[in-house]
This record gives structure tokens, sequence and C-alpha cells, in this order.
């Protein structure tokens, strides 16, 4: 390796320059709605409970790298702060390749009153800020998504009916034992997702109740339960998550002890849980709508780029 690769930033001066100018128009477009810029710590004595997440944690004390600012936003608004926006460092182990890495920036926002529908039409106003463009993405539920793009059940109990999807599409099959929920998310992240529309942008909503995360639940049209969720995908990326927040508390604690017995089973480690995010929720926390959007990846479709280190100075392998 040469002196000046052991050293240089991966991504240019130029380039640097141009994201800063996209992260003016970031807060221009919060500063224009009166959504609130905050700060939220890097270290927390708490972590998510997520089972796809996986953590960094220091050693005595022990505090760990947030994953995203959520718990710390949703304290700002049980604590009256009304709209609230971070721009934030989020970090997540074992994230690599040309559309990841395990430290990245997020912008996470909150809006107060908005619906699940109200808040995509919202991150459709943020994409076309930010890519110079108009993006009306298509509307797409999960269950739909999964009968049009991989002609099978999201909600199929079969392991015979999930290996012939993957068969069809030319996929090889699963590894490990059967267990539906990760065959779902195979087949997504397989055959699902690489048949998204892309280039308009596709929000995929009305994910199953098993994977409503933080999002409120309710009867879907075909009588199963379902969660207030949405993801966008645009111009080959997975960009945002976002829920219409749920606000139970005992409900909230009852998912996270479900999401550690699945970490256990998993043999991942299980991490606090947050019980000062608990009593926010406790305190009363409004009814709102919140999303998480990766921003490196939103300035790679901004800027035309491919690979996520041309839009960071220092990404892992040179950190």
């Amino acid at each position: 390796m040469s002196a000046e690769a052991s050293f240089a930033p991966s991504a240019s001066r130029e380039t640097w320059l141009e994201r800063g100018k996209l992260l003016r128009k970031v807060r221009e477009f919060f500063e224009r709605r009166g959504v609130l810029e905050v700060e939220t710590p890097t270290l927390s004595f708490a972590s998510g409970t997520d089972p796809n997440l996986d953590y960094f944690e220091t050693e005595a004390p022990k505090f760990y790298l947030p994953t995203s600012p959520e718990f710390h936003l949703k304290r700002l608004l049980a604590a009256g702060f009304g709209d609230v926006y971070s721009i934030a460092r989020a970090f997540r182990k074992g994230e690599f390749g040309a559309r990841h890495n395990c430290e990245f920036t997020m912008v996470e926002w909150y809006r107060l009153g908005f619906s699940m529908e109200q808040l995509m039409c919202e991150v459709e106003a943020f994409c076309s800020e930010i890519l110079g463009r108009e993006v009306r993405a298509r509307r797409t539920t999960y269950a739909e998504a999964f009968e049009t793009y991989a002609g099978i059940s999201a909600y199929s109990e079969s392991e015979s009916e999930w290996k012939a999807c993957c068969t069809a599409h030319g996929v090889p099959l699963f590894e490990g034992a059967f267990r539906p929920a990760e065959w779902r998310d195979y087949v997504m992240s397989e055959v699902v997702e690489k048949s998204l529309d892309m280039a308009g942008g596709e929000f995929i909503y009305e994910y199953p109740a098993s994977e409503a995360a933080l999002a409120k639940t309710e009867i879907g049209r075909d009588g199963r339960l379902i969660g207030r969720r949405f993801e966008l995908y645009l111009g080959g990326y997975e960009l945002c998550n976002g829920y219409q927040e749920l606000t139970d508390a005992k409900e909230q604690a009852r998912r996270f002890s479900e999401d550690l017995k699945i970490r256990e089973g998993l043999g991942k480690p299980k991490p606090p849980v947050d019980t000062r995010f608990l009593a926010a929720l406790e305190h009363g926390l409004p009814e709102c709508s919140g999303v998480a959007l990766g921003l490196d990846r939103l300035f790679m479709l901004s800027l035309g780029k491919r690979d996520i280190r041309e839009v960071m100075l220092f990404p892992s392998d040179l950190a």
C-alpha cells in the first residue's frame, strides 16, 4: 500500500463541497416547515432490541452506540418539544459494502398529528428537494408486493411453497431451519426488492404485525393484523423506514421482551431495555409519525455515485 493510500480520504474535496450544499438543503427543508433541529447522544446506557441489528458497545462503563437516534427523539416529543429532527451518526455492526458502512449518517424526523400517509408524502417532497427532481413513488402493500413480484403469499406457512418460489426465480434456497419469517425476509431481499420500481420509487407499506417494530398495528383490508410501517425504495436503494408511532408503553415493553427472546434464540447478545424510553411512552407520547432516512445513500443518488465510500471521507476501513 502506498503512503498516499494509507491516509487519503475516500471522497474528493469537490464531492465534499457538493455534499455540504446538500446538507444545507436538508436543513432548509425542515426550517421552512418549522421542524426543530436537535442533538442526540452518541453514547447511551441502553440499545434497541431489534433482532436484525447488531450494535457496538464500550467496556467499563458499559455504553452503546446508537443504531438510530429514535429513542432520544421520542423522549423529546414526550417532553413537549414538538416536531423535531436530527442529523445523526448511526452505528450498525457488520454492515460493509458499496451501499453499507458500519458508521453512517441518517436524518430522522417526527411530525405530530401526521398519519403514515401524510409522512410518506413529506418523504417524497424531501427526496425531491435533495435530488432536484420530482419523486412520486408507487404505493404497494407488503402483501401485494409478494403476490405481484414473487408469486407467493407473504403469510405462507409452507416450506415447500417458499422453496418453489426461490426455484422459480432462480434464487438459491435459504439455508437453515424453517421459520416463515426468515424465508419471508430472504425472499423479500432476493426476489421482491429486485423487482421494485427503483427508477420512479416505490413505497412498501402495511408490514406484517410481527415486523411492526415500533409502529402502531391495525386490522388490514384482508382481516390480518398489520403494522403501520413503510419503507421507500428508490434508485436501487432502500432509503428509509417510517412508522405511525406506537404510543402504548405496555405493548412496547412486550415487543422488547419478544425481541430479546428472538435474540437469545439466535445466540445474539441481549442489551438492557431502554427504561427511559418506556418512561417517556408512559408519560405520554403524542400521536405522531416518524421516519429515519439514510443520507449517505440519498447523497449518492443526488451526486451520481455508485459506492458509499465516494460520499464519505473516512469509511470504516480507513478510520
